[in-house]
């Protein structure tokens, strides 16, 4: 079956629907109700989708219908695109200058991006931000989905599927990395004469286990032959609320460099010096889907991004 540029053109935003709709559904009867069309026109819209790409969509059987792989692949495109849809008519119809949805990482949320969003207020830009901070897969799956324009962190890209990767337009901006640390007044601070081990003895609070930064920590405790420490709090995507536990209760923490990048928080809060407990560093990037690249409003914030983060390179 090859691809059909005439079927193409008579596509509409209902067919793009339709998809979601046999994925929830998984029958053509029940489909057929939520459109108020019979059956056979659900059928013919099925066709028409299927002529127009080329590939079968939808697999039928005795227990119902059910997407292909290709169908699967067409969905997760049609929901961004969908999305990207309903965003622009809540736009025309409101009297404000356009949205940029943002995903991001908290730690991000310290320097670069209010930096980035304080240039182009300083140019006159007139754009709106909507950020979301979250943790990293749950962003790159609301970008995937064409509820964000673009996200600002780190990818972890042997954890992505590879449809995924393939579609997604990548540009560093910085780098940082995890850092231990505690209070300035704990009596761990200011000592040059740590061990890894030593460090089990003492109370922490950390991201929660499976997370990017919990598996880093607790690989570099296993490559010491020493277990992780349990920690007595776990805070999901919050480097701020870590580095309160730490400044006001004591705790150990373990949090991106960049987000200790504050001359008012050196004052309170200090990296623990331990030489040999290093960690691999973290590349911040610009991350959007190859379909939102020509939009003005994400080129503009990339470049002042990039324009931002240039001084800072790599975060020591």
């Amino acid at each position: 079956m090859t691809h059909s540029p005439l079927h193409l053109d008579r596509l509409r935003l209902r067919h793009l629907r339709l998809l979601a709709l046999i994925d929830e559904h998984r029958s053509l009867r029940a489909v057929a109700g939520v459109f108020k069309l019979t059956q056979p026109a659900i059928s013919q819209m099925v066709k028409d989708l299927e002529h127009a790409f080329g590939v079968t969509l939808v697999e039928r059987s005795a227990r119902g219908v059910s997407l292909t792989t290709a169908g699967e692949i067409a969905l997760q495109r049609a929901r961004s695109g969908l999305a990207a849809f309903d965003h622009l008519a809540g736009e025309l119809h409101a009297d404000h200058p356009p949205v940029v949805r943002i995903g991001t990482n908290p730690a991000v949320m310290f320097q670069l991006l209010p930096a980035a969003i304080g240039r182009l207020e300083a140019c006159s830009a007139r754009f709106r931000f909507k950020i979301r901070a979250g943790m990293v897969n749950d962003m790159l799956d609301e970008l995937w989905d064409g509820n964000l324009d673009c996200y600002i962190g780190r990818v972890d890209w042997d954890r992505l599927p590879q449809r995924m990767a393939n579609v997604l337009r990548h540009d560093p901006l910085t780098e940082t990395d995890l850092v231990l640390a505690c209070s300035i007044t704990h009596p761990l601070a200011g000592r040059t004469d740590l061990s890894a081990a030593e460090l089990l003895d003492w109370s922490w609070a950390l991201p929660p286990d499976g997370s990017n930064n919990r598996t880093v920590f607790d690989a570099a405790f296993r490559n010491h032959g020493l277990a992780s420490p349990v920690p007595t709090v776990e805070i999901a995507a919050d480097p701020n609320a870590l580095i309160m536990l730490a400044r006001h209760e004591h705790f150990l923490i373990c949090i991106p460099r960049n987000a200790l990048d504050s001359h008012v928080l050196k004052e309170v809060v200090c990296v623990l010096d331990l030489p040999d407990l290093r960690f691999p560093p973290i590349q911040i990037g610009f991350v959007t889907l190859a379909q939102n690249e020509a939009m003005t409003s994400v080129e503009t914030l990339r470049q002042a991004l990039a324009d931002v983060a240039q001084p800072t390179a790599r975060m020591d």
